[in-house]
């Protein structure tokens, strides 16, 4: 069971503890060792608390069961275009397609007074860590940035329709299960997520002043990557990256820096005609780490980042492989006003 689940265990842990950035090794191997007690606990009948970590996007939610949460939909993966990659480089397909998508991306012009409305859309898998049930929820998050950064940015999040259970059913929950998203809602903060939430800024929540200060040439940007994650090179590394281009905020020229910087990341594969969740079809990159593929999807034409996307890579927890249990969709559009989406 253990070896099963290590995968689960690491990343979650990583995810818990993304609000402190750079996430050290003792603070990793902490997380990880209250993860594996409370796991053994369970096994033995026995429940040990771990505390809650908040994550603005995707939370980790405390409760009689340990949760995974994952942006997730029941869609199928499309076969592999390339899996040939040689010992720590990304194919050369990948790589090809990276630089050329980083020559064709561009940013919309606001003007004073206008808002950029980043729209996020995305599908959650809810599960427990032996995966005994799962369900998805859909999830809209929708940002509306000022031309000045600095000024004041309205967030507004809903969860949308009812639970689609792949695994079990609502009989299966514990009674103190707690919903991935509190309530619906809106609330304001001044210069980006990063200061309302009072974290460090990070890839996953960058202020403008984070943004301002990273590198723009590929290697030292990769290196950057690499070092808020702790030194990994595969599919955490590349989760990371889908959950800040995710916010919409990223300038082009960085966009680019990240599309060549992703070019060094080993075991990368290229997926033909991926969908994300509303419906727009890319090209996917991504890593296959035990169960599952973490897919980030770009528009080859425009460069415009689509999405993102968790892919089964094999039959699991009772799953056919190819069964898409992750993704996101984010569209941005210059609009004149708060509250309007056009």
């Amino acid at each position: 069971m253990r070896d099963e689940t290590r995968q689960v265990e690491d990343e979650t842990v990583k995810w818990a503890m993304s609000d402190v950035a750079p996430m050290s090794d003792e603070a990793f191997e902490r997380g990880r060792a209250a993860l594996l007690a409370r796991m053994d606990a369970e096994e033995s009948g026995k429940v040990v608390a771990l505390a809650p970590r908040r994550r603005r996007r995707i939370p980790v939610v405390a409760a009689a069961a340990a949760m995974v949460v994952i942006a997730g939909a029941a869609l199928l993966a499309p076969s592999l275009m390339s899996r040939d990659n040689g010992p720590g480089v990304g194919s050369a397909a990948a790589a090809d397609l990276l630089n050329r998508a980083a020559n064709l991306t561009g940013d919309a012009k606001l003007q004073p007074g206008q808002y950029l409305h980043v729209l996020q859309n995305s599908r959650w898998s809810m599960t427990e860590y032996h995966h005994r049930w799962m369900y998805l929820q859909d999830v809209k998050l929708q940002v509306w940035i000022p031309a000045d950064r600095k000024g004041t940015w309205v967030y507004r999040h809903d969860a949308v329709g009812d639970r689609q259970w792949l695994i079990g059913s609502a009989a299966d929950l514990p009674d103190d299960l707690k919903p991935p998203v509190a309530s619906d809602g809106e609330y304001t903060s001044a210069g980006g997520p990063a200061l309302h939430d009072e974290i460090n800024p990070s890839f996953r929540d960058p202020s403008p002043e984070y943004l301002a200060t990273l590198p723009l040439d590929p290697r030292e940007l990769y290196r950057k990557l690499r070092a808020e994650v702790g030194g990994d090179e595969g599919l955490v590394l590349l989760r990371m990256v889908n959950d800040g281009l995710d916010t919409g905020v990223y300038p082009a020229e960085v966009r680019s820096a990240v599309y060549k910087a992703l070019s060094n990341l080993p075991k990368l594969e290229v997926v033909d005609r991926a969908s994300v969740i509303d419906g727009r079809t890319g090209t996917a990159l991504g890593v296959t780490e035990n169960e599952t593929t973490e897919q980030l999807v770009i528009d080859q034409t425009t460069g415009e980042y689509l999405g993102s996307r968790t892919v089964l890579a094999k039959d699991a927890w009772g799953l056919k492989q190819g069964q898409v249990i992750g993704t996101t969709s984010v569209t941005t559009k210059v609009v004149a006003g708060i509250g309007l989406a056009s």
